[in-house]
């Protein structure tokens, strides 16, 4: 269960929160092991295809070194923060001049995982936000059951909410995966979707679990998963929406509109619909 004191603290930094606790700690880091497994069992070296019920193709994959980011682990500061940098030797045991990759450093943390709750403990500077890695790992958890079609797909257009909501909005992600949660205060995960030319797929920017998720929903536009092709070094796998698949996810978003009153579209059968 995500509590109010884990979104309080899940948006700061390492240094500007308490140390939960042993117990939390250990959880946080089993979590975060957790994510591991399933990142590399449901996306390392795979791509990710959604056939959309407007006809439109959304193709993405989740790269390892895009991984500390999404897990919550503020990569950056770890490896280029001179506070911080000495750690990765003292506490994660890598060489004075080894190159330090994402996956490398998310491994390092759960093979350490003894050393770095003790110093996070005992430290000003820690190592991990634990509150925002359990929220950001509860989401990505959530997120690999996709072939369950558990999710629906926003195409999110910046300048509306930007204009609706009268905030300006620095992620650039073009398209958001809706996750439903089954929590009290974070009833949605949104995970981003940013167009990476160089590749030709999308690739995640950010997870975000806002309280106030109808806020990126007004005036945008609803589509529907129909099929998921999964391309892999294990070969293909090919999933088909079934009819009840589809009316859950369609319920869903009208459900949204009719209590949030977002004023949403919902693209049912490649029309554009209005919800009243």
């Amino acid at each position: 269960m995500i509590t109010k004191e884990e979104l309080q603290y899940s948006s700061k930094s390492s240094i500007s929160v308490p140390y939960p606790g042993d117990d939390y700690a250990y959880d946080t880091i089993n979590r975060l092991s957790y994510a591991l497994m399933m990142y590399k069992k449901r996306y390392e070296d795979k791509r990710i295809h959604f056939l959309l019920n407007n006809g439109e193709g959304l193709s993405f994959e989740i790269r390892s070194k895009n991984l500390a980011h999404l897990f919550g682990i503020d990569y950056k500061d770890l490896t280029t923060n001179p506070v911080m940098k000495p750690l990765l030797s003292s506490v994660l045991g890598f060489g004075e001049k080894e190159v330090i990759n994402s996956y490398e450093l998310i491994s390092r943390i759960i093979e350490n995982a003894d050393k770095v709750i003790e110093h996070d403990e005992n430290n000003f500077h820690k190592i991990l936000n634990y509150y925002k890695v359990m929220v950001k790992t509860t989401c990505f958890i959530k997120m690999s059951a996709f072939d369950k079609f558990n999710f629906g797909v926003i195409n999110f257009d910046k300048r509306t909410y930007e204009k609706t909501v009268g905030k300006s909005f620095y992620p650039n992600a073009s398209k958001y995966l809706l996750l439903p949660m089954d929590e009290e205060l974070v009833q949605f995960c949104m995970l981003g979707l940013v167009y990476d030319k160089y590749s030709g797929v999308m690739v995640p920017e950010t997870f975000m679990t806002p309280t106030t998720f109808h806020r990126y929903l007004i005036r945008q536009e609803f589509l529907l998963p129909k099929e998921i092709l999964i391309d892999g070094n294990d070969g293909f796998k090919h999933v088909v929406a079934s009819r009840e698949d589809k009316k859950q996810l369609l319920n869903l978003y009208k459900s949204i509109i009719l209590t949030y009153n977002t004023n949403s579209t919902i693209n049912e059968v490649g029309k554009y619909k209005r919800s009243k």
